[in-house]
């Protein structure tokens, strides 16, 4: 089942929507769950679950995309390691 939704966060025009149900663990649905209150808090405004799914995936690709093109800040600065140690 297909609907229009009101604009998204990667196009700023309405998109079409897909429903699908997906099992997530609880760590998962926990954590995007404090991703939407945090949302909420820092923009003052309502936020849907899908809302936040969305606008976590729109976040998660243009971290990827400028990570692939260089741009990403931690990208360019010089990495260490430290060792773990196991017991």
């Amino acid at each position: 089942m297909q609907l229009d939704t009101p604009p998204g966060p990667t196009t700023g025009q309405r998109e079409t929507v897909v429903f699908r149900t997906i099992p997530i663990p609880v760590s998962a649905f926990d954590w995007l769950k404090d991703f939407q209150r945090a949302t909420q808090a820092r923009t003052g405004q309502r936020l849907t679950f899908n809302e936040a799914f969305a606008l976590m995936v729109h976040q998660h690709k243009q971290h990827q995309q400028n990570a692939d093109n260089g741009s990403h800040r931690h990208e360019q600065a010089p990495r260490t390691r430290t060792a773990a140690i196991l017991r």
